[in-house]
This record gives C-alpha cells, structure tokens and sequence, in this order.
C-alpha cells in the first residue's frame, strides 16, 4: 500500500519469511516521488499500526523541512 503526500510517498508491508511463510515483522519505506523515485529512509515495526506511525512521522519531517527550505 503506497500513501502519497505531493512529492513523497511511503508504503507498508509486511513480508513472509520464504522457508516457512510465516509474516515477518511490518517494513515501511519512505520514498521522493518527484522528479524520480528514491527511497529516503526504511524501518520496520512489530504493527502494521507502528509501521504506518513512524512512516507518517518521518514523511512530516520531511515535508516541514522541505516546506522551509
């Protein structure tokens, strides 16, 4: 799932290990969108609900640094 915010965007996802399909811990990755796709910052979390918390905290840091700038 990717959440937009002009030029940044993040996702979740919550990988399964490949030997016994059993879900991991959730990954989130920051991207800039605009003009081409980076990743910025990755983390992981135990929640989706985690994940998605530090995934919005690191995309207002950003936003409010980039907005100042």
């Amino acid at each position: 799932m990717r959440i937009h915010d002009g030029d940044f965007a993040y996702d979740i996802e919550q990988p399964r290990d490949p030997l016994t399909q059993l879900p991991l811990s959730w990954k989130y990755r920051l991207f800039r969108v605009r003009p081409k796709e980076e990743i910025l910052e990755s983390g992981e979390a135990e929640t989706r609900e985690e994940a998605e918390k530090k995934a919005r905290a690191a995309l207002r840091k950003l936003t409010s640094s980039s907005r100042a700038a």
